[in-house]
Formats: structure tokens, C-alpha cells, sequence
């Protein structure tokens, strides 16, 4: 009779525990609170973070940029009614929804107009340099 090894788990069962592991995470768990859960080492849980993490598809900014539009719009209609009864707390939060959706939407970024400069502009640029230049001579020079 030979010694077979013990079963080990199998890709699914894995696949599984290092979905339950992040999913704990995202719930606000803690690595050494996930690690007794799931009956392993605080290394070996972040071990399986990492690589689920890398597993895991990346929405393109631009959809996630939505993504984080639509929830944010979601919140600011929850706060809606205690808005129009002016809870300050509610105005301050709408606030800073208000100004992430900014962010979001590239109101923040600031696009330069440029300017038209002539001939004209320049000549009255130069007009004011000399205009201070002879400000700043003394009335008698040395001789």
C-alpha cells in the first residue's frame, strides 16, 4: 500500500476562500479578524489579498468615473428631505458630494483661454516697462 497525500483543495475551493477573504475585507474586516476566520495566518490572508487583487478585472477610469457619478447622485437624493429642512450636517455633506461630482466631471480642471497678443499689446506693455524705467530714475543724475 502506498501513502497517498492528503486531498489538497481544489483551484475552486480556493478561488472561493479568496473571494470570501475580500469580500470580508470590502466589509471593513480586518486582515488578523479574516485570518481567524478562515483558520489562517495573518501573511498567508494578505498573501491571497494580493493575489486576488491581481486577479481582478479593472474597469477603465472612465467607467469607474461613472460608476462613482451614479452612486454619488444616488446619495445626494437620499439627502434631499433634510436638505429642504436645512439640516446643516446635510448641506455640509451635499456640499462635499457636490464637489466630488465636480471632480468627477473635470469642472475642477481648469482650461486656459489663451489669449490673443498683438502688436498692439505689446506696444502698450512696452509704453508701461519705460513709463516705470523713468519712474525709477533719479531726478538729478550724478555728474
Amino acid at each position: 500500500m502506498s501513502h497517498a497525500t492528503p486531498p489538497t483543495r481544489s483551484k475552486r475551493a480556493r478561488v472561493t476562500r479568496a473571494q470570501r477573504v475580500l469580500a470580508s475585507l470590502i466589509a471593513g474586516a480586518g486582515v488578523d479578524e479574516i485570518a481567524a476566520t478562515e483558520r489562517l495566518t495573518p501573511k498567508r490572508t494578505e498573501s491571497i489579498l494580493r493575489q486576488e487583487l491581481r486577479n481582478r478585472w479593472v474597469a477603465p477610469a472612465e467607467d469607474f468615473a461613472r460608476l462613482q457619478i451614479a452612486r454619488l447622485e444616488q446619495m445626494i437624493l437620499k439627502l434631499l428631505e433634510r436638505l429642504q429642512n436645512g439640516d446643516l450636517k446635510a448641506i455640509d455633506r451635499a456640499l462635499k458630494i457636490v464637489d466630488r461630482l465636480d471632480r468627477y466631471h473635470g469642472f475642477t480642471k481648469a482650461k486656459r483661454i489663451p489669449e490673443q497678443y498683438g502688436d498692439e499689446e505689446r506696444a502698450r506693455l512696452l509704453k508701461k516697462v519705460n513709463e516705470i524705467v523713468d519712474r525709477l530714475q533719479p531726478e538729478h543724475p550724478a555728474e
